[in-house]
């Protein structure tokens, strides 16, 4: 019988973390049938080895190094399922992840993506991020908040969504030519074709640390995004994507404590959209004490943990469950 869920995990090196991820997705309680796909992207350390081990719990896909869209798109060609759900090899799930979005997608036809929120932390293992979503934010993302530039407290991160495999076909899969942002330019895709929905709920962990190569690619991939949405949605909003690039890479500067850094990004930003007021608050954070600053972001993240706390609780009490 073919599975009804299909998980795609791209890998390059990952030979501390990827361990963690195929158990997280061999655990899962959801009784519908889950075939784990690995796609080793060029790995020359022990990742090898490590899919080998699992046999034939899992579909082994080995590909020359050419970017995590093309891993994706070589798992996503080999699935069977009528149901995507995407893992990166340094992120993992809570053992009910399948088993609560599931239903979002089964019981609406014109839903083809569903996800939800995830913690971030280190690779330490130190929590960093209590939640990706916006405060007080409970619906899920409309095409014009995916064209806004504000991606960023949508918590649609790939390790959170579930997709049908058909509108993904539609939309041609992940751009390969963006090195980055190659996913939101496939949320907005799959928009145009259906509704999305989303669970408040917490069902995933990322790991993930902000380094400068990363938020380098961060811009190109904006610039990329931004003239993929220049024919069909305009200069305006193109800009807008360019802008939100720089924006996340000045902000990942910051957290790496480069602020001379982040100020040229959020400048850089500001010139392509000035009328970006949190852009323009960030910016003068730049030139604040940085015990400052500290401060008011421990405060912003308390006010973010309260508000998660209090969605969980009542998740919790909806389902008869009982928290630890």
């Amino acid at each position: 019988m073919n599975p009804r869920v299909s998980v795609i995990i791209p890998v390059r090196n990952g030979e501390r973390t990827l361990a963690r991820a195929i158990d997280s997705a061999l655990s899962q309680t959801y009784t519908g049938g889950v075939e784990i796909i690995v796609v080793n992207n060029g790995s020359t350390d022990g990742t090898a080895r490590i899919i080998a081990s699992y046999g034939d719990r899992i579909v082994a896909i080995a590909e020359p190094t050419r970017g995590v869209s093309r891993a994706r798109n070589a798992g996503i060609a080999a699935a069977r399922g009528e149901y995507l759900a995407l893992l990166d090899a340094d992120d993992w799930w809570m053992p009910e992840k399948l088993e609560r979005v599931l239903p979002l997608l089964e019981h609406d036809p014109n839903c083809v993506l569903a996800y939800h929120d995830a913690v971030e932390v280190d690779a330490a293992g130190k929590l960093t991020r209590s939640s990706y979503r916006s405060i007080g934010r409970t619906k899920a993302a409309s095409l014009k908040d995916l064209l806004s530039g504000r991606t960023w407290g949508l918590q649609i991160l790939t390790c959170n969504v579930v997709m049908r495999r058909d509108a993904v076909v539609r939309v041609g899969g992940f751009n390969e030519a963006l090195p980055a942002c190659e996913d939101t330019a496939l949320w907005i895709g799959l928009r145009e074709l259906g509704r999305f929905d989303v669970l408040s709920e917490t069902l995933s962990r990322r790991e993930w640390e902000p380094v400068e190569n990363r938020e380098n690619a961060y811009i190109l991939g904006g610039q990329g995004l931004s003239d993929l949405l220049r024919p069909r949605y305009g200069d305006c909003i193109a800009a807008l994507a360019a802008s939100w690039s720089l924006n996340l890479a000045g902000t990942m500067a910051m957290r790496r404590g480069d602020r001379a850094l982040a100020r040229k990004r959020y400048v850089a930003s500001l010139r392509l959209r000035p009328d970006r007021i949190r852009v323009w608050l960030r910016l003068c954070s730049t030139l604040l004490p940085v015990r400052f600053v500290e401060s008011i972001e421990r405060m912003r993240r308390g006010r973010q943990a309260d508000d998660n706390l209090a969605g969980e609780l009542a998740n919790d009490s909806r389902l008869g469950r009982r928290t630890a």
